[in-house]
């Protein structure tokens, strides 16, 4: 009987091997990732704190990417909002077996002039900014890549105060 038993301990040795390598490779990837990301993070807060914006941090956000038919959903996401005179930044992360940072994007109607103060920053003018109705403390904005124009890319805002809400009234006009 514990020749029988034997195959299964080496098969279920070599599984648990196999995910604790994958899991470290993983984690150093991310790490090295994050490190750049934050890297873009870091300068981009010590820019904008000399133009003093408004901050909203750890606002939920729903956020996912189409390219032709294909669409991918990023789970588990939080932001921190700059709300600027004319653009504003998401800062976003993904929280979920490692938490994934991303370097901020920028929102505006005027790119040349945005570009000129975060010129390594992405940025994008929305093609529709809908303030929902029904759901309270909802913004959807929609993006189209300057670029490569068949990726899209959907953001929603949720759980925002009614404050925060008027505060970003003056983005409606960005499309």
């Amino acid at each position: 009987m514990t020749d029988n038993k034997m195959p299964i301990v080496s098969i279920l040795t070599f599984f648990a091997t196999f995910i604790f390598i994958a899991l470290v490779g993983l984690y150093i990837f991310l790490a090295s990732y994050n490190k750049r990301k934050r890297t873009a993070i870091d300068k981009f807060i010590g820019q904008a704190s000399g133009l003093k914006p408004t901050v909203f941090q750890n606002i939920k956000l729903r956020y996912s990417e189409t390219s032709g038919l294909k669409t991918y959903i990023y789970p588990n996401n939080r932001c921190d909002l700059y709300l600027f005179d004319n653009f504003l930044a998401i800062v976003r992360r993904q929280d979920f077996v490692f938490k994934v940072f991303f370097a901020p994007v920028l929102l505006t109607s005027d790119i040349a002039t945005t570009k000129n103060i975060f010129n390594y920053l992405d940025t994008y003018k929305p093609d529709r900014i809908t303030f929902k109705q029904i759901v309270k403390g909802e913004v959807d904005i929609k993006l189209t890549d300057p670029k490569y124009k068949h990726y899209k890319t959907d953001i929603t805002l949720k759980g925002l105060t009614i404050e925060q809400t008027t505060q970003l009234e003056k983005i409606k006009n960005w499309c």
